[in-house]
């Protein structure tokens, strides 16, 4: 006897279109003439970050390195937090860009499975040529450089360096860190990445780990030290957010 299949529920189809569509790089979230939205209250403010001169907030990862699935993972897990997407808040500081990516709130049957992929595709992409697409400034206009995994970071930070070159010449040198967190008493999974992106192959004057203690404060969140190895559906005791070793 045959059966006849019932026609799927229109948000598992809306839900599977933006996965597809964001597989990829430069996803959904990622527009070349981005336009604004407003402030998250759990990012940073301008008076967060030491010179900056102005902040404003877009959807996706505005500087995107191509890394395997490093952004991908963002935008993915996003998919399923509140506002249903990736939110960057860029600060201006002089001739270099802040970037703080906020993807709180996760809902995932795998809370720490992102970022554990991250940690994983930026240790295999270290010292190979990566590509990176600089969405904050309308085209998405690609640089390649040697990406190098940074080496001694705690168990809840993973991150790298890239300087990179256009054909034109231009350089950047980027710093990100990925920093893996719980929200509402430890409930929530979340990640949140903060960039420094300088306009020369010199470092910003700020570094991402500068702004780190802030970032976590601002958004009532606490670092997760087993979100590499805690097993599927255990969430993480919160501990105190200092990074700086003391208490």
């Amino acid at each position: 006897m045959t059966h006849a299949h019932a026609p799927r529920p229109l948000f598992v189809l809306v839900l599977t279109a933006g996965l597809v569509t964001a597989c990829g790089h430069g996803g959904a979230d990622q527009e070349v003439t981005a336009t604004s939205e407003p402030i998250p209250t759990t990012a940073l403010t301008l008076a967060d970050v030491p010179g900056a001169t102005s902040q404003a907030a877009y959807r996706g990862i505005r500087v995107e390195v191509l890394c395997k699935r490093v952004e991908t993972s963002i935008r993915n897990a996003a998919l399923r937090s509140n506002p249903n997407h990736t939110v960057t808040v860029e600060h201006k500081v002089g001739d270099a860009t802040v970037h703080e990516t906020l993807a709180l709130g996760l809902n995932t049957i795998w809370p720490n499975g992102r970022f554990a992929g991250i940690a994983s595709d930026i240790a295999a992409c270290d010292g190979t040529d990566e590509e990176v697409q600089f969405w904050s400034y309308g085209a998405p206009d690609s640089e390649t450089g040697v990406l190098h995994a940074t080496a001694g970071l705690p168990d809840a930070l993973a991150g790298f360096t890239i300087t990179t070159t256009g054909e034109d010449g231009a350089k950047h040198h980027i710093e990100r860190i990925y920093a893996a967190v719980t929200t509402n008493n430890g409930e929530h999974p979340g990640i949140i990445v903060l960039t420094t992106v300088s306009s020369t192959d010199q470092p910003a004057a700020l570094a991402p780990m500068d702004l780190l203690d802030t970032a976590l404060q601002r958004a009532n969140a606490t670092l997760d030290p087993t979100a590499i190895t805690t097993d599927i559906g255990t969430r993480a005791t919160p501990h105190p957010t200092n990074t700086t070793g003391q208490g």
